[in-house]
């Protein structure tokens, strides 16, 4: 690395005399090339890549604040097309690359180095150049790469992180938030790394997601029924996954039956209401696995007696004395009448009754569940998404029986495309 750390010790030194050095647009080239290179070199290098790593750490970060402020300048002066001059690219890139070297080195980390250099060195400073400016920065100036490095730190760190959610939470997740649900194509990638955080904080550190102020859980939660309301399949499906384990967290032996129970009885009709909404709404159609899944995992819980209070208020209820099971098969019934009164009670009724009894076989609840939303007019016309599943599926196998006809003559098939050993023992 004696070449590339000359290079930057020089740039360095100048910056420190003077930081407009840094709007020299070959200048930032340079640097840019340089973190490029440890970031290969880190990549090659794994977890021993640390000596390096040490040696520009803190005077990457300060040139990460430089660099914001410099952007910030030039976005002031010329909102509208700032960010497309060369000079502002340059100094994006530079930020791009230093969240670049960092998240390749903590997911090269090994299990020691996780606990000591990156939970002790490396996280409580990048904390304080990257959030602050993440927050404070405008929209088309924050960069998606601060919440995939966030989310690998919190992936590879797990507990650690717990103490920093809240943090992490305030300066990133409401930020972000604004704006990505402004509408459903803007900033995909602020989006998919929203998403990566969203689900490596619940996965990691559930615990400090039960520690959120009120508000701030209840703008966790929208954010997950957000996205799985989203028309784009791959993002409805994350937030599907990501609702599921969250819910399946809940569930856990392991978490409070009191903190659970509060959970339950204030936010598990709303989320019902919200699969039942994307169930049936024809936008939706090839999330019909997904949904499924999330819905029989609700029932199963009320039919298990995994919710132990009330799923209502018991002054709002003819009968106090209701079970859970009966309300929800109350409930169910009556919010499907009221969206569909073309049904008759009777077809509604068998269906929500099936809905408990196959909850505990997802093959069967799924086709039950299809079944039901073919009756629907909305689904009448075309149904062609809601058997999704087994087309890629007959697709998968049509694509191996060409491959293996293809394999019987020598030549047929290039090197590059032939099957790994790996393929060939599944």
């Amino acid at each position: 690395m004696a070449m590339p750390n000359t290079a930057w010790d020089n740039i360095m030194r100048q910056a420190q005399q003077n930081v407009q050095v840094l709007n020299n647009v070959e200048t930032v080239k340079i640097l840019a090339n340089v973190l490029k290179t440890n970031v290969s070199a880190c990549l090659s290098v794994g977890a021993g890549f640390y000596v390096q790593l040490e040696r520009i750490y803190m005077g990457m970060l300060g040139l990460y604040k430089a660099v914001s402020e410099l952007i910030l300048e030039a976005i002031s002066q010329q909102p509208e097309i700032a960010t497309q001059t060369p000079r502002v690219r340059g100094l994006r890139t530079v930020k791009k690359e230093i969240l670049k070297l960092i998240d390749t080195y903590v997911t090269k980390a090994d299990e020691s180095q996780a606990q000591t250099q990156v939970a002790q060195n490396l996280i409580p400073p990048l904390m304080e150049a990257v959030l602050g400016d993440y927050s404070r920065g405008v929209d088309i100036a924050r960069e998606a790469e601060v919440l995939n490095v966030f989310a690998s730190i919190v992936n590879k760190l797990g507990v650690l992180m717990i103490d920093k959610v809240n943090i992490i939470f305030d300066s990133v997740i409401q930020s972000t938030l604004g704006m990505i649900t402004k509408d459903f194509t803007e900033y995909p990638e602020h989006r998919s790394g929203f998403y990566r955080l969203i689900r490596a904080i619940n996965s990691n550190c559930f615990p400090a997601l039960l520690n959120l102020p009120p508000p701030q859980f209840k703008l966790f939660l929208d954010s997950i029924v957000w996205a799985f309301k989203h028309t784009m399949r791959d993002i409805a499906d994350i937030g599907l996954s990501i609702m599921l384990e969250v819910i399946n967290n809940f569930a856990s032996p392991t978490t409070d039956p009191a903190v659970s129970n509060v959970f339950y009885h204030t936010y598990f009709l709303s989320i019902l209401q919200d699969v039942f909404f994307v169930l049936t709404d024809s936008d939706h159609k090839s999330g019909l696995k997904m949904q499924s899944t999330v819905l029989a995992r609700l029932f199963e819980l009320v039919q298990r007696n995994h919710v132990k209070t009330p799923l209502f208020e018991p002054s709002q209820v003819p009968n106090p004395a209701i079970t859970n099971q009966e309300f929800l098969r109350d409930y169910v019934i009556n919010v499907l009448r009221n969206a569909f009164p073309h049904l008759n009670i009777q077809q509604i009724t068998i269906f929500v009754e099936r809905l408990f009894l196959y909850n505990d076989d997802l093959t069967k609840f799924k086709l039950h569940v299809r079944d039901f939303l073919i009756q629907l007019k909305e689904f009448a016309g075309d149904t062609t998404d809601l058997f999704l599943e087994e087309k890629e599926a007959e697709r998968e196998a049509n694509k191996k029986a060409e491959m293996a006809k293809a394999l019987v003559v020598p030549g047929l098939i290039k090197p590059a495309d032939l099957p790994s050993i790996d393929d060939d023992m599944d």
